[in-house]
């Protein structure tokens, strides 16, 4: 090998030396981390990614030579021109390497069968045997589509694939593991439908199989399965003692370099500033569904090229990110996927240990499913869990059976739901974006929620094509068909082709084609390659010819298949994921009580859903209650009065062996005083910690004791606590213990409050801006929750509460500057806080700290975010009010009762009346300058007292 380094050329001359003393031939080779020489300086920045260091560090790790690319073979001659035979050895091995991969067989396992039994027989009589639970009249188009179906199966030779699956849903479910209604194009299958492994009937809503299993296209059937989140593993187990640990192996996972972050990372790494940086990367949008690579950014964006081209060092930039673009990152272990061998995985595919020690294939998913292995994805969903949690709660409380695969999809409750948008906390339907639809659309029936499924997706959203459905579904547009033929396959979607089957049942009835060649031309339109395209339609409009169909009508058709094709989505896939959305907004629209408490338990340890889910609790009428000793168990549960109680294990502190102890204990009888808590519970896990949190949060409130009188005397009950003898030792001379309680004030609100926050992840007993009402419901303040419900760009000023704070150094400059994150009542939001307003502020820019922020909301990205002009601390805000407004309504002036709080304040803040009745609406007073007025908290809530709250406004 030849590299250009010093110490290589040592180690050559040793090597020949060696080869010549023991007579081993000489190998030639190249060392190869880049195909060409001019990409060393990308590689010399991807190390600097990878080590965390910057270009211009001189200790940086690096190769030294831009040599280790990889040569031609003129080059590798002329280096080993002294050694000739080295090249010919190299040869020589070359040859010599006869490995031939075999990627026409599948290595599906073994399913056991019973005796004289085939694959194909075994599976054929389970079909007929289940039949009957799922379609009690058996039909002439049941039985045929069963038959098709079972005979392509048989003709693929997947029927073994079909019974493992078949095998391990029947085992989640008889072992009480939730599973999923289907998802992807297994849906479109009859057989999946009879054996369970899908809840949806295909014939039902036109789902075909030939979108999942093609005859003439024989790929390995893809049928991914949702399992409950907490018992996925179960499942895994299950199939590893089937069929062999040596057997069975999760799939690795390459994470890749994507344009924006080549260009965050090349920047930083070569020492650009972050705003510069940032500028670049947030020009790189998105296309249909799809990132745009920087290569395309050059040719379509103005601002981008322009760029390129004037700036040598922004080309630099550019230039290095793209030949990083799309490299390996890093590798993990795949979320979901599991590969199932016939033989040991180690005879098939190289395997690793992932980072927790257990096997992980070396291929991905890509890569095995060419090598004929089975490929299934396990995934955890954790709306399943939701589900199964809400209908636990429902039989504990209402003492009621509910089958939530047996429930009717007619329920008028559950499309008043979606037509009003009351989705927060519904599978796939809670986004802002989402449930604007759901009030457009306002679905009736379960096909407009497969629709509004299929509709919102990145291509649909961007061509105006959800306008135009919505528009065509009110009636507003006049729905017109190119052929009559056209109405059966899309009335309902009101014309428009929404999924990649009606395309498909539009060739086999206006063209003539099978489903098979259907299929095939479906996916080629998909791919948008012109001569194919070409082919596609010379072959179409062939059919429609023969069919009595003219030329012309024939081609404006094909002209309507292609335009949609690029935005088609797959309504086998569409429908069973609608069938989840459908049972979550059922449950939440009929049980909400019940739903709100399985998913605020679902979430809590994520503090922002556990905030958004208690909101939307508390938007439907449901009180949700602070954790007690007494009431609360694990997971949030529903009380007697129709309340949600918070969780104990939502309390941070509170571990599972604290927890299972005081549960345990409690199944006795109640705990009556803190004292006889520490007296009961084991101190060794019920420890001081533990108590600390119990009592902070407030979940020993219902000791009637002040939260600061338990802390005070918590020291000395854990002392006596810890010198508890065995009960069946108890003498006379015991020591008795002092449940004596100091007289001392409770915590203030603030103080309260935060304890709360910090323990439970909330305010849940009030908020720090309630400390300050008086003066917050004065101020013209918009509330967070309105930036993402109507995102747009605007001057605002906000009332908050400081709950995290990132000083940043800028790179050019060196200057500080601050990311807060600012909580409401209602929500919280990123604020950026640039260098010279950081310096005026900084002396009050802590955690905790409540302020008042004025600045403009940004949009630019899906996240909106606040770019400050100033901030405030509230305590400081009276100072900086240039104005008191007072809003008078229908004549009622208390005249006498406002004179008199003038004179007993004066000062300087000017006061202006504004009315609001039928003869002097809109009309404006300055009051005389001997009334301006001197503010203070007592002043604000005689004023907010006597002229009803939203009243009194103060301007900054």
């Amino acid at each position: 090998m030849d590299n250009g380094l010093d110490d290589q050329i040592k180690v050559n001359k040793g090597l020949l030396k060696i080869s010549k003393e023991l007579n081993i031939p000489i190998v030639a080779t190249n060392d190869v981390h880049y195909l060409e020489r001019e990409e060393s300086f990308a590689h010399e920045a991807l190390l600097s990614i990878q080590t965390q260091t910057l270009m211009s560090d001189p200790k940086r790790f690096k190769f030294n030579t831009d040599t280790f690319y990889f040569r031609s073979p003129a080059e590798m001659k002329s280096i080993f021109k002294e050694v000739p035979q080295a090249i010919k050895n190299t040869l020589e091995i070359t040859q010599k390497c006869n490995l031939i991969m075999d990627f026409s067989q599948t290595h599906l396992p073994s399913f056991p069968l019973p005796e004289n039994e085939s694959d194909d027989s075994f599976l054929r009589n389970i079909c007929y045997k289940k039949l009957k639970n799922k379609y009690p009249e058996k039909t002439e188009k049941i039985i045929q589509r069963l038959d098709h179906e079972l005979s392509v199966i048989k003709k693929t030779g997947f029927s073994s694939y079909f019974l493992i699956v078949w095998d391990l849903i029947k085992f989640a479910k008889e072992n009480h593991i939730p599973v999923g209604p289907g998802r992807g194009s297994a849906a479109g299958s009859i057989v999946s439908y009879v054996l369970d492994i899908t809840d949806v009937d295909p014939l039902s809503y036109d789902l075909l199989f030939e979108r999942f299993l093609n005859p003439a296209r024989i790929s390995m059937p893809d049928i991914d399965i949702d399992f409950c989140y907490e018992k996925r593993l179960d499942v895994l187990d299950y199939v590893t003692k089937k069929y062999g640990k040596d057997n069975v192996a999760q799939i690795i996972t390459f994470g890749t370099m994507q344009a924006r972050a080549a260009i965050r990372d090349v920047g930083r790494v070569l020492g650009f500033n972050y705003s510069d940086v940032d500028k670049i990367a947030k020009m790189l949008t998105s296309s249909v569904g799809q990132q745009t690579t920087l290569k395309d950014a050059i040719s379509q964006n103005i601002d981008i090229s322009r760029a390129y081209k004037s700036d040598s060092k922004i080309k630099q930039l550019i230039d290095v990110a793209s030949q990083l673009e799309g490299l390996s990152r890093h590798a993990s272990t795949h979320a979901a996927g599991v590969v199932i061998s016939d033989k040991p995985l180690i005879d098939r595919v190289p395997l690793i240990r992932g980072s927790e020690g257990d096997i992980v294939t070396g291929f991905d998913m890509v890569s095995l499913e060419k090598t004929g292995l089975l490929k299934m994805d396990f995934l955890g969903l954790k709306t399943l869990t939701v589900i199964e949690e809400t209908l636990k709660i429902i039989k504990r409380t209402r003492h009621e059976e509910v089958d939530i695969t047996k429930i009717l999809l007619n329920n008028k409750k559950t499309y008043q739901l979606l037509t009003e948008g009351e989705t927060i906390g519904v599978f796939q339907l809670e986004s802002r974006g989402m449930r604007e639809i759901l009030t457009k659309i306002n679905p009736s029936c379960f096909e407009d929620l497969i629709a509004v499924l299929a509709l919102y997706r990145p291509g649909p959203l961007g061509s105006g094509m959800v306008d135009d459905f919505i528009s065509r579904k009110q009636g507003k547009t006049k729905i017109i068909y190119i052929h009559s033929e056209l109405e059966s396959i899309l009335k309902a979607t009101y014309g428009i082709i929404l999924y990649q089957e009606q395309i498909m049942q539009i060739v086999c009835k206006l063209a003539g084609f099978d489903m098979s060649r259907a299929d095939l031309l479906r996916k080629a339109i998909g791919k948008k390659i012109p001569e194919i395209m070409e082919e596609q339609r010379y072959m179409f409009v062939q059919g429609c010819v023969k069919n009595k169909i003219s030329k012309d009508k024939a081609s404006q058709i094909f002209d309507l298949i292609d335009y949609f094709s690029g935005y088609g989505f797959n309504k086998s896939h569409s429908t069973a994921y609608a069938l989840i959305s459908y049972r979550t907004a059922y449950l939440k629209a009929n049980y909400t009580i019940e739903y709100m408490a399985a998913l605020l338990t679902s979430e809590r340890n994520n503090t922002d859903k556990v905030v958004e889910y208690i909101g939307e609790t508390k938007h439907m009428k449901f009180e949700v209650l602070p954790p007690d000793i007494n009431s609360s168990f694990a997971n949030f549960t529903v009380t007697n009065n129709k309340s949600i109680r918070f969780g104990l294990m939502a309390i941070k502190n509170v571990g599972n062996a604290a927890l299972e102890n005081i549960l345990e204990i409690r199944k006795e009888k109640n705990f009556s005083s803190i004292f006889e808590f520490t007296d009961r519970v084991d101190s060794r896990v019920v420890n001081k910690k533990v108590m600390e949190s119990l009592i902070k949060s407030g979940a020993m409130d219902s000791f009637a004791m002040k939260r600061s009188q338990m802390m005070a005397i918590l020291d000395r009950i854990l002392s006596k606590s810890s010198k508890k003898i065995d009960t069946a030792q108890l003498t006379l001379f015991a020591p008795i213990i002092d449940e004596s309680v100091p007289e001392i004030e409770e915590w203030g609100l603030l103080e309260i409050l935060n304890y709360e926050k910090s323990l439970l992840g909330i305010y849940l007993t009030g908020h720090p801006l309630s400390c300050y009402s008086y003066l917050v419901n004065s101020l013209k303040r918009d509330k967070i929750i309105s930036f993402y419900e109507n995102p747009r760009n605007k001057e605002v000023l906000v009332c908050g509460v400081i709950e995290k704070i990132k000083i940043v150094i800028t790179k050019r400059k060196k200057q500080r500057m601050a990311i807060l994150n600012i909580e409401d009542e209602t929500s919280r939001v990123e604020v950026i806080v640039f260098p010279q307003l950081f310096e005026e502020s900084n002396i009050y820019l802590n955690e905790k700290e409540i302020i008042v922020l004025m600045g403009k909301v940004e949009t630019k990205e899906k996240t909106p975010k606040i770019l400050a002009t100033k901030i405030i601390p509230m305590e400081e805000i009276m100072t900086y009010v240039k104005r008191a407004n007072i809003i008078i309504e229908k004549n009622k002036l208390h005249l006498d009762k406002l004179k008199d709080i003038f004179t007993k304040n004066r000062g300087n803040v000017p006061v202006y009346f504004s009315f609001k009745n039928s003869r002097m609406d809109g009309v404006k007073i300055k009051a005389a300058d001997n009334c301006s007025i001197k503010l203070n908290p007592q002043v604000l809530k005689d004023l907010t007292s006597l002229v009803g709250e939203g009243n009194l406004v103060l301007t900054l």
